[in-house]
């Protein structure tokens, strides 16, 4: 019986400069050292922000947002995408980002593991209804709602 060839797991390199990758970027999904997880420091995302400047606008009062992540260390990357989670709309952090709330998302990459800490914020409209998922989930919950009784109201009242 031959012994058995032990596995071997590749780490990723960075995407930009050939060191052990730390993470993934949630955007692009390239693997990428703690030097280069910002986004404004790897090539796609940083073209990306160029571009939509113009585009990221608070809702409320039109002041610029930009998205942000970094790393902490190795295994700790934090993302902020300046967006509300209930609604989708970008949202400056100052005036009108009613709650702010930190999830933790752990993404296994090959044998190791990443925490990925995501800032989910709520306007002052959807930070009342974030339970049921904003003011969009609110509005698929109501839509779900009418259906089913709807439905009901055919089947028995016959």
């Amino acid at each position: 019986m031959p012994a058995s060839v032990p596995t071997i797991y590749p780490v990723d390199s960075c995407r930009e400069c050939e060191r052990p990758a730390a993470g993934r970027c949630p955007r692009c999904r390239h693997g990428l050292c703690i030097d280069h997880f910002p986004l404004d420091q790897h090539g796609p995302c940083a073209a990306r922000l160029e571009r939509g400047e113009a585009r990221r606008l608070c809702y409320v009062c039109g002041t610029p947002v930009t998205p942000q992540q970094w790393s902490a260390e190795v295994f700790a990357h934090y993302t902020d995408a300046m967006i509300c989670a209930g609604c989708g709309r970008y949202i400056c952090d100052a005036r009108h980002t009613r709650r702010r709330d930190q999830v933790l998302q752990i993404r296994r990459d090959g044998i190791r593991s990443n925490r990925y800490h995501v800032t989910l914020r709520y306007c002052d409209v959807c930070a009342p209804l974030r339970r049921f998922g904003g003011l969009v989930g609110t509005a698929w919950w109501l839509a779900g709602l009418g259906v089913a009784g709807a439905t009901a109201i055919y089947l028995f009242a016959r």
